[in-house]
């Protein structure tokens, strides 16, 4: 049964077979079609022949009787009806009585009740075809009408009828000659059909099934793995062509999974280094904050002991401005190294938004640039660590500012967006008008320590998407060079029961 089905699935079967059905379909209808054209003529010829018998039948009884010869009438008759394929020949009067005949006993005897009613009807010089053990018979009743020279026998009534002709012709040769045809015809079908069903196998298997074979095989060994494995080149311009276009797109993979290997040992290298620099910097930062911190503390005694008015007080507070950036940077190491795992509880966004407008208020207005928020109110609330997610709003806010030192507008909105049935999300936009993020630097700008600017660690964006993503969210990017970027954060919503 089941390889009844795989049969059933097979192209190459379902191709053998519907055009061994058409084929068959055609032939069976040419052949019968040039049958029975050769079976309509063979009857014509017959029927001829029929006419050309009668005519000469009739010729050869009028000739003798013109010629007093009566008594050789019957002999003529009873001759012509010993001939191949002659039925009987018989002349019979107007009311059917039979008066010569080519078969003895028949005479005195009635015609049929057809044969008398065709004479009646005067339907002569028509062939006829009457069945005879299964067998037709044509006939054909011709009169024979009272002439000048038949007068002194028959009376002088021109063109009576003196009596009837009727002439019959056995068709079983022709039948068995049709037959003949018939059975021949079959068998050439037959013989053409298996002869042709065998071809189109052999050629199917070399020209179709060969080359399918051949793909198929080459795909599941890609499909294991081996992307070494190639098609071999057909000669056909279809399979070829195929063939190629198959092995271009198994090299292209083999490069892509070469490319693609390579970058993930980059990867894997890059990331080994990270964690092996995250390890050092945390290191580093914490020998490093508490002799800061020290620094920090003498410097301000000392600055504290110097007269309001004395120059040196700048050259003080310079140097702990550069000890708080120094600071700041061993924090956004150490938050980078070891990032808090969010302590989430139920939030207003559009209030988290507020305040962060509120901290970055100061610094915008330095740098003229308004600060505009549009938020939806709708929203459902999150479930965040208010704090880790205020760092990433206002790190993107900062941001911002910082590209456009000549001043323009910062936009925060916030807004709902449903991602299907069952799940929601909340977006966060934060789009500056400043200068835009060139695109060779798009995909590194979430890389720690990448940086375009002469200040800062480069830890900002990679510890803002770190947050987000420990809140099972995502940032994404849009910018245009000379418009401006946005940076888009999108937190889940909290379920509604």
């Amino acid at each position: 049964m089941e390889t009844f089905k795989q049969l059933n699935r097979s192209l190459k079967v379902r191709f053998i077979v519907f055009l061994t059905l058409i084929l068959t379909l055609a032939i069976s209808v040419s052949s019968y079609l040039h049958l029975r054209i050769q079976y309509n003529q063979l009857m014509d010829v017959s029927k001829e022949r029929l006419m050309d018998i009668a005519e000469t039948v009739e010729t050869t009884l009028k000739t003798f009787m013109l010629n007093g010869w009566s008594n050789e009438v019957r002999n003529i008759i009873e001759a012509v009806g010993t001939l191949p394929d002659f039925e009987k020949v018989r002349i019979f009067s107007k009311d059917g009585t039979i008066l010569l005949s080519s078969l003895p006993e028949e005479k005195g005897r009635k015609v049929n009740s057809d044969e008398l009613e065709t004479f009646h009807r005067q339907s002569f010089n028509t062939i006829f075809e009457q069945k005879n053990f299964e067998q037709p018979v044509f006939y054909i009743i011709k009169p024979i009408r009272n002439q000048p020279p038949c007068f002194r026998c028959h009376g002088s009534v021109l063109n009576q009828i003196n009596g009837v002709l009727e002439v019959e012709v056995s068709m079983e040769k022709f039948h068995e000659r049709i037959s003949t045809v018939r059975r021949f015809m079959i068998i050439s079908v037959l013989v053409t059909l298996f002869a042709l069903v065998i071809s189109i196998v052999f050629l199917l298997s070399y020209l179709v099934n060969r080359p399918i074979k051949s793909l198929i095989t080459t795909m599941r060994k890609a499909e294991k793995g081996d992307l070494t494995a190639r098609v071999k080149p057909d000669e056909t311009v279809e399979f070829g062509e195929l063939g190629r276009n198959f092995n271009s797109m198994i090299s292209k993979l083999e490069t892509a999974q070469k490319d693609l290997k390579k970058l993930h040992e980059q990867r894997m290298q890059r990331a080994d280094r990270l964690a092996t620099l995250g390890e050092l910097s945390a290191g580093i930062a914490h020998e490093i904050k508490n002799p800061i911190a020290g620094i920090s503390g003498a410097m301000q005694i000392l600055m504290g002991d110097l007269p309001e008015n004395d120059p040196r007080r700048e050259i003080f507070e310079e140097i702990l401005k550069q000890i708080d950036r120094i600071d700041q940077n061993i924090k956004d190491l150490l938050s980078y190294a070891k990032t808090a795992k969010p302590a989430l509880a139920e939030h207003n966004i559009n209030d988290v938004i507020r305040q962060v407008v509120f901290l970055i208020q100061e610094r915008a207005a330095q740098k003229g640039v308004e600060v505009v928020t549009e938020l939806d109110e709708t929203i459902p609330k999150v479930e965040i660590d208010e704090k880790q997610i205020q760092q990433v709003l206002v790190n993107l806010g900062l941001n911002g500012i910082q590209a456009m030192p000549n001043g323009g507008v910062l936009r925060i909105f916030s807004k709902g967006w449903k991602a299907s049935d069952k799940e929601r999300f909340v977006e966060i936009w934060v789009k500056d008008s400043g200068k835009g993020i060139y695109p060779q630097d798009m995909s590194r700008i979430f890389t720690p320590f990448f940086t375009t600017r002469h200040t800062g660690t480069g830890l900002g964006l990679s510890i803002s998407q770190k947050i987000v993503q420990q809140h099972n969210g995502r940032i994404e990017v849009n910018s245009r060079i000379g418009e401006g970027t946005c940076f888009t954060v999108l937190l889940p919503a909290k379920k509604t029961k």
